[in-house]
């Protein structure tokens, strides 16, 4: 029972002192409301940043469009090149049988550099080197959101930290694994290479004479504008269902198969509002793209789908313009049995590195 407060006798008048029966209501009246004492927010790290701060976060969104521009006259070949997923040797194999040659070829990479793969950074640098263009996917963008976290509001948290946010779901993002390749990935790269990565534009143009290609990393929505598009869903579109476009390859129709009727229509003048404008405009009616793996390589006369499961024990390929000719390396599987396990090693540092396999000379 919680105790009744002294009565101090300035806290009543001389007639409750003399009269009984007020000062047994002065006894009897109820206690004053106290309210509890506030708590302060809950900080993490050597900067104090709050938990809120942590969980409002949000990276800066990705360009949705560019349109490329050669700095002098057009290069003999375009040389698109599907997800990589950090298969540097792989890409250097791959650039070998091409012959590649700098300043003579321009490479376009489709987007996901990055994840599953042993080399993600050895990948990022190659692709700096020889001076690559390439769209976002959705594993570069996780990369991404995680590197501008870690320089932002993450910088002040320890990896204990970050653990115990992402245990109670106080991280800014659901897809956040401190455990996965891109919170390390994320970490291992330079200032020079979050910048670079950060320019990917989800959506491509080509300038002349290859102005008649778009490039994405998943897919497109035919039943708009290309500058309507929403830059998160053309990272990871597969097919468009009944609410819009979706990553399910199960639910609804394939993207590219919606858009080859589209321009089907449009050639027949059968408009209906869509894309039309785009072909005033931007004059494109051909796509390349990645991302699904599932379906594996996907060469239409409309649409090139170039992820061959690299890092699945598939295919590595290129597509290079003029003449649509597909070229492939074959790949070990980086994601699973025994090839997984040592991969997820080497990136905790059990097991060293293997040798370097010698990088393909570029010619300068």
């Amino acid at each position: 029972m919680q105790a009744r407060p002294t009565l101090a006798p300035d806290s009543v008048d001389s007639a409750h002192l003399t009269d009984p029966v007020a000062k047994q209501q002065a006894v009897d009246a109820p206690l004053p409301s106290v309210s509890p004492p506030q708590q302060a927010p809950k900080t993490y790290g050597r900067l104090k940043v709050r938990a809120a701060e942590v969980k409002d976060f949000r990276a800066e969104p990705p360009t949705l469009f560019e349109k490329k521009t050669f700095a002098g006259t057009a290069p003999k070949r375009m040389i698109f090149i599907g997800d990589i997923h950090g298969s540097a040797k792989e890409l250097n194999l791959l650039l070998c049988k091409l012959k590649f040659k700098k300043g003579e070829d321009q490479v376009v990479l489709v987007g996901d550099l990055v994840a599953k793969g042993p080399e993600s950074v050895a990948v990022i640098r190659r692709a700096r080197q020889i001076s690559a263009w390439c769209t976002r996917g959705n594993h570069d963008d996780r990369v991404i959101r995680w590197r501008e976290f870690l320089d932002g509001p993450g910088k002040a948290l320890s990896q204990t930290e970050l653990k115990d946010l992402e245990k109670s779901k106080g991280l800014p993002y659901d897809d956040f694994k401190t455990s996965g390749d891109h919170y390390q990935i994320a970490r291992d790269m330079s200032p020079d290479d979050i910048t670079w990565m950060k320019a990917f534009p989800t959506i491509m143009s080509l300038p002349s004479p290859f102005s008649e290609w778009v490039v994405v990393h998943g897919g497109l929505d035919p039943s708009k504008p290309l500058l309507k598009q929403s830059a998160e869903a053309v990272m990871v579109t597969r097919n468009i269902a009944s609410g819009g476009p979706t990553s399910s390859r199960t639910e609804g129709q394939a993207w590219f198969e919606l858009w080859a009727d589209k321009v089907k229509g449009l050639n027949n003048g059968n408009s209906t509002g869509g894309n039309d404008v785009d072909f005033n405009e931007i004059h494109f009616n051909k796509i390349i793209y990645g991302h699904d793996a599932g379906r594996n390589l996907q060469l239409h006369p409309l649409t090139k789908g170039l992820d061959s499961r690299c890092v699945y024990g598939g295919q590595l390929t290129a597509f290079i313009l003029p003449g649509e000719k597909p070229v492939s390396v074959t790949c070990p599987n980086y994601d699973g049995g025994d090839a997984g396990k040592d991969r997820r090693r080497r990136r905790r540092g059990a097991i060293p590195s293997a040798k370097p396999e010698p990088m393909y000379t570029v010619e300068q």
